[in-house]
């Protein structure tokens, strides 16, 4: 019985340091003696975005950890955007808290006034109810979230809730295609961006860039471009601090303001996200984008980043204290696809 006994104790060891990963740390001596201390720390898996949810034509649409894609035709408002210039689509998201109005008032009675078939809003989880008993949570894309319990997945498009508490969000939908829009809900590459867990590997092809007292790394194929003027963050005739439209590398000094032109009206369809990078060394605040921080920063390197929460879509905008520098450097990482490039990236950073 007592040789069983050890059998077993012996199995259960090899199993629990086979689960778990160790370092080991270099013998020391003392008294003569050599012992070998190991240290052992446990890791989970990092967040990722289930880039197959996404149908083909479709374009994916970010807010906060949460990611949902629709048509390019749909309609894409953000706060502060007035929910009666819709245009004719066969739907509308809209992110974040928006306030709520009646029925759009004709500002010209010759011009109609247009409502989406599908609507679908993202919006932080206000509440997360009790599932009823017996409620089964549904697992969509990788992501665990129930269905509201006053609610029903109507065929005929019926407005519904779903929560998704990993994600602290909570979908409203409603009309024919909200349906199909929910079941492609994932985790955003701001997730994957931000998650907690070791660095990435760096591929052999990147590069270095050194600027404003930073030091990076980025594609070697992107091009760098080095300008006096602010850059506006994003595209400069889109709704801004969205996405970057090109991949590139941005270095300004912002000695000059820049000057925004006349853009023509474009229809607020979903821009496509897109990596990038942006360095802004002279500024104190984003002259366009009314930024808001996170109190809890991260140490890279040395460095203290500390990341946006609004603007919250598909840029990553970081206000970075650099050892030596008077001024803050903010930092804006595009965030695209499953977000692996935008944490390499991140965890690149480093004093130059």
């Amino acid at each position: 019985m007592v040789r069983f006994r050890f059998v077993v104790l012996l199995v259960l060891a090899l199993t629990v340091a086979a689960c778990s990963s160790s370092q080991t740390v270099p013998p020391t001596t003392q008294n003569g003696v050599s012992s070998t201390t190991t240290v052992t720390s446990t890791t989970q898996p990092l967040p990722a975005v289930d880039l197959s949810a996404t149908p083909v034509g479709w374009v994916p649409v970010s807010y906060g950890d949460a990611q949902v894609s629709v048509p390019p035709t749909f309609r894409v408002l953000f706060p502060g955007q007035n929910p009666c210039e819709l245009s004719p689509s066969r739907g509308a998201i809209f992110l974040a808290p928006m306030p709520t109005t009646g029925p759009c008032p004709p500002t010209n009675p010759a011009l109609p006034i247009y409502t989406a078939p599908t609507s679908v809003r993202l919006v932080p989880m206000r509440h997360f109810p009790v599932p009823q008993s017996g409620e089964k949570p549904t697992v969509r894309n990788g992501v665990m979230g129930y269905r509201g319990t006053n609610d029903s997945f109507s065929p005929r498009g019926g407005p519904f809730i779903y929560y998704a508490p990993s994600l602290d969000i909570e979908v409203i939908a409603g009309g024919p295609m909200a349906i199909r829009v929910v079941d492609t809900l994932t985790r955003s590459p701001r997730s994957v961006a931000l998650a907690q867990g070791p660095a990435p590997s760096v591929p052999s092809y990147w590069r270095t860039v050194t600027f404003a007292g930073l030091r990076f790394l980025v594609p070697a194929y992107w091009s760098i471009e080095r300008t006096p003027v602010t850059p506006v963050l994003g595209e400069i005739c889109r709704t801004p601090g969205v996405s970057f439209y090109r991949s590139v590398v941005t270095l300004s000094t912002d000695i000059r303001p820049i000057e925004v032109p006349s853009c023509p009206y474009i229809p607020p369809t979903p821009q496509y996200p897109s990596d990038g990078v942006q360095v802004d060394s002279g500024l104190r605040v984003e002259p366009i984008v009314p930024l808001s921080f996170s109190p809890r920063c991260l140490d890279l390197h040395g460095l203290t980043a500390c990341p946006a929460t609004s603007p919250d879509y598909s840029i990553l905008v970081l206000r970075v204290t650099v050892p030596g520098r008077s001024k803050p450097v903010f930092v804006s990482i595009g965030l695209a696809g499953n977000g692996v490039v935008a944490r390499t990236i991140l965890y690149s950073l480093r004093a130059a």
